[in-house]
C-alpha cells in the first residue's frame, strides 16, 4: 500500500446504497400534516357557512378559532393558514362578508 486513501466505492456498494435509498424514500411523497391541517380548515368552513342562519354555541367556537389572533398551537387557524400557504386575513374577510350577507 502507498498510503493513498481511494475514495471509489465498489459498484456492489454503490447498488446496495441505491437499494438502500429507493426503500427508505417515498416516490410522490404526500404530507399528511398539511392534508389533516387542510381537512380541519375545511371542515371549520363548512360548520361557520351551515350555521351562520343561527346563533349556535358550535358558530361561536368557529368563529372564536377563526379569529382568535394570539394562538400559536400547531392547530390554530394562522399556524393552519401558514403552513398552507394561506392568508388568514382574506379568509377572514370573506368570513365577514358572509355573515353580512348570507346565502339564499
Amino acid at each position: 500500500m502507498d498510503g493513498k486513501f481511494d475514495a471509489k466505492l465498489p459498484l456492489e456498494d454503490v447498488e446496495i446504497t441505491s437499494q438502500y435509498w429507493d426503500t427508505v424514500t417515498r416516490k410522490g411523497y404526500s404530507e399528511p400534516e398539511k392534508e389533516l391541517m387542510l381537512a380541519v380548515l375545511k371542515d371549520a368552513i363548512v360548520t361557520y357557512r351551515k350555521n351562520l342562519s343561527c346563533e349556535t354555541p358550535l358558530l361561536r367556537d368557529t368563529e372564536r378559532w377563526f379569529f382568535k389572533r394570539d394562538d400559536d398551537g400547531l392547530f390554530s387557524f394562522e399556524t393552519v393558514c401558514a403552513m398552507l400557504g394561506l392568508s388568514p386575513e382574506r379568509i377572514r374577510a370573506e368570513m365577514v362578508i358572509w355573515k353580512t350577507k348570507p346565502l339564499r
